[in-house]
């Protein structure tokens, strides 16, 4: 009796960790900048705490049905202590299988969020060296696990940016007996973000790709030329933003029917972005076509 006791609480305890760590990672107080302009480090610290109550919750868990399963099995074989002695046996088996490789590995978390619906997407992947892509990595169950455990991170992290839907990947470490995950460098560089509103021809204008621009206007109507981006930038706004845009992207923009007054949300047109740039030749092109800073 006191053996399944010990089980159930332990099963018991380890919900209410896994539980409480994922709410206090929801109520994580210090995502915000500080005055300089960076991350609030109290934000890493209290990240930290709730990854471990979490883990912890994951580690007492799975060491509780184990333990429940020993107790089945033991009742059904007369109450004997072998299948006891058979679940420590097979913990230390896991352990020596994968102590070589070591205990985590490191995949890819892709995401799809938007702020009505969530997360519409979010796939484990690894990279295939052989094939040159990426694969999905682990079972349906272990993605959901990794799932519930990295999407309050990332939910606190979107507050940080004032878009409305995202794109994007981050880097993440999983244990490999129990899915026990946390995302590596996230808002230090660990994460790589694209913009859904931006279109290859904004990609291709901040580039400076003049050969891919032009084959892509050839393709756009002038709608498309003056799409916008989450920050209200067109392709004209973006290329010019970059100081060593080629005149003839421009041009090719203009021609094209860019607006070349069009501000976006910060306030900001081509022309300004190409005066704070100091490219003298496209703030030239941009008076003449009516350009206003």
């Amino acid at each position: 009796m006191r053996r399944t006791s010990w089980a159930i609480t332990g099963l018991e305890a380890g919900v209410l960790l896994f539980v409480g760590g994922l709410t206090l990672l929801y109520l994580n107080p210090f995502w915000h900048f500080d005055e300089g302009g960076f991350l609030d480090w109290r934000v890493h610290w209290w990240n930290a705490i709730c990854e471990v109550l979490t883990a912890a919750g994951l580690l007492i868990g799975a060491l509780a049905l184990v333990g429940t399963v020993a107790v089945i099995v033991s009742r059904c074989a007369g109450r004997r202590s072998w299948p006891y002695g058979v679940a420590a046996l097979l913990a230390v088996c896991a352990l020596v299988w994968v102590g070589p490789e070591g205990f985590t590995r490191n995949l890819d978390a892709h995401f799809e969020w938007n702020s009505a619906d969530g997360f519409n997407v979010f796939r484990l992947q690894a990279w295939d060296e052989a094939a040159g892509t990426w694969h999905p990595a682990g079972s349906s169950a272990l993605q959901s696990i990794v799932e519930i455990e990295i999407q309050p991170l990332l939910h606190n992290y979107f507050k940080l940016n004032d878009w409305q839907k995202m794109n994007g990947d981050i880097s993440v470490k999983v244990a490999k007996i129990i899915p026990i995950a946390w995302p590596v460098a996230l808002g230090s560089g660990g994460e790589t973000l694209e913009d859904p509103d931006e279109t290859p021809l904004m990609r291709a204008a901040v580039q400076g790709d003049l050969k891919t621009v032009r084959q892509l206007l050839s393709e756009t109507t002038s709608a498309g030329v003056n799409a916008l981006d989450q920050g209200g930038q067109s392709a004209l706004i973006l290329a010019c933003q970059n100081p060593k845009t080629s005149p003839d992207v421009v041009k090719a923009l203009i021609a094209a029917g860019a607006n070349v007054n069009l501000r976006s949300r910060n306030g900001y047109t081509a022309l300004t972005w190409a005066l704070a740039r100091n490219n003298n030749d496209v703030s030239r092109l941009l008076r003449r076509a009516g350009g206003r800073p």
